[in-house]
């Protein structure tokens, strides 16, 4: 295995265990009942590191979740500003908003 498939994997392995961690159904009912019970119609999932993770495994079983429970989602995009001394550096990735 060549030096560039094995980062490659392991960046992957790293985007798929976050994803698990952040799209766990049971999770995210904890967290929408939490909203909901303070007031809110949403819940956005954040995350601190910008990668887009809508494809992956983790977030399409959170999919089938949320419309089996009649939730409605999408996938927002969110920015970052890696140098504020140079603007037009900006990353975006999407961010899964749920409403109620």
């Amino acid at each position: 295995m060549k030096r560039a498939e094995s980062s490659y994997l392991m960046a992957a392995d790293h985007r798929d265990d976050l994803a698990k961690i952040l799209f766990e159904p049971a999770n995210v009912a904890r967290a929408i009942h939490e909203a909901a019970s303070l007031g809110f119609r949403y819940h956005r999932i954040t995350q601190d590191e910008p990668f887009d993770l809508s494809d992956t495994e983790a977030a399409k079983a959170l999919e089938e979740w949320l419309d089996r429970e009649q939730f409605h989602y999408m996938w927002r995009p969110a920015f970052v500003d890696q140098d504020p001394f140079r603007p037009s550096i900006v990353t975006e990735y999407p961010e899964l908003v749920i409403t109620w």
